[in-house]
């Protein structure tokens, strides 16, 4: 055990020795998800105030009486109304395109007159453009108005618009409806995280060793091979720790400047001791499951490019694995899925922060990737025990 603590402490000190290493390592990480994040919800809280502050540029055609009242109260309801005709319908379409005009609304001719004949059924055309906020806006106002004009119309016609009423009510777990954002965006990162610190320390831990040929005078010292191999294991999964603990803190810090995003009428993020030790080992284990991947990778390499090669393939499936739960909002339903490596642990990143996942699962996710695990150091150490490997030309 000394002899591992001696090899923990030799490569944590390629770090913690430098103060810009210790910089990019632990601090610079955190302090770019921080920046980044602060920077979207600023952004986002912009633009919904200019869209809730904008006003509506609405062209009427046909306009009848019975829209008088939204007309009259249209200041109220930031919008302005303009009288067109038929003939300019098409360049006002082009310009709702442009961006220009966020509405048009066409009604039949002599509309009240049809509504009050009964005779037949009158239309009511919306133009709106949906890929521009402002546009989408106009359109929710819109509806809402004619919704009311139909109410309006029904009870100058005797007939009670109120036939039934609605009532919703709305019934959610708050933790987990607040929790939805962040479990739905740390998963992602956490796992990129975890493996580009792997990545870019594994691939110096070994094959950097056999580049400088400083290997060979570590395999001298009065060290067994399963020791170094431990050690460098340990030391990895440190590193790897601090990477995503730093990126971890560095959202929740963003979280105040996020939430437009992320707010809950009547919830608020708030979790637990054991939430945030469920959290911790559910990284740990997999810190230590992407040093001892990357470390396999960087022991059969020659160079740390070639390290860096061989890893890469690993990086592009673990950053596809959080894609595939992203915008899922269910829990899996069978438990063999908690025992696939990396995908376990995303599933249960996401059900720790949504407040969605069983003790079972969880014991599962940790007790297969300790298995995984055993069965890379076990390679690990056979690998360091064959000279073809560590010296091979």
């Amino acid at each position: 055990m000394k002899n591992i603590f001696k090899i923990v402490r030799k490569e944590l000190d390629k770090i913690f020795k430098f103060p810009r290493t210790i910089f990019s390592t632990i601090i610079l990480p955190g302090l770019i998800l921080f920046v980044i994040y602060s920077i979207i919800g600023n952004l986002v809280s912009t633009e919904i105030n200019k869209t809730e502050e904008h006003i509506s540029i609405v062209h009427l055609i046909n306009a009848p009486e019975s829209l008088s009242f939204a007309t009259e109260s249209a200041s109220e309801l930031k919008i302005e109304f303009i009288e067109s005709s038929l003939d300019n319908l098409s360049e006002l379409q082009e310009e709702i395109k442009e961006g220009t005009v966020d509405a048009i609304v066409v009604y039949d001719e002599n509309f009240d007159e049809l509504i009050s004949g009964k005779s037949e059924v009158p239309n009511v055309k919306v133009y709106y453009n949906s890929t521009e906020n402002n546009s989408f806006t106009a359109y929710s106002k819109l509806y809402n108005l004619i919704e009311i004009q139909k109410a309006n119309l029904l009870a100058s016609l005797d007939i009670d618009p109120n036939i039934f009423i609605i009532s919703p009510e709305e019934l959610f777990d708050e933790k987990k409806a607040a929790g939805t954002f962040l479990a739905m965006l740390l998963p992602v990162l956490l796992v990129t995280f975890v493996f580009a610190g792997a990545m870019s320390i594994g691939s110096d831990a070994i094959a950097g060793e056999k580049e400088r040929g400083t290997l060979a005078t570590l395999l001298m010292a009065p060290l067994k091979r399963d020791e170094i191999i431990l050690g460098k294991i340990v030391s990895t999964t440190i590193i790897n720790i601090c990477y995503a603990g730093s990126s971890f803190i560095g959202i929740i810090a963003a979280l105040p400047f996020m939430k437009s995003l992320i707010d809950v009428e009547g919830a608020g993020i708030s979790y637990n001791i054991i939430d945030y030790l469920s959290l911790f080992g559910i990284i740990i284990i997999l810190s230590v499951f992407a040093s001892a991947i990357l470390l396999v990778t960087s022991t059969i390499a020659k160079t740390v490019k070639e390290a860096t090669m061989y890893a890469m393939p690993i990086y592009m499936i673990v950053l596809l694995l959080p894609m595939l739960t992203m915008f899922s909002q269910n829990k899996a339903e069978t438990l063999w899925l908690y025992i696939i490596p990396v995908y376990n642990c995303i599933l249960g990143i996401k059900g720790v922060l949504s407040a969605d996942i069983n003790l079972l699962s969880y014991l599962l996710i940790i007790g297969s990737m300790i298995i995984y695990i055993s069965l890379l150091v076990i390679l690990l150490i056979r690998l360091f025990k064959q000279e073809r490997v560590l010296f091979s030309k």
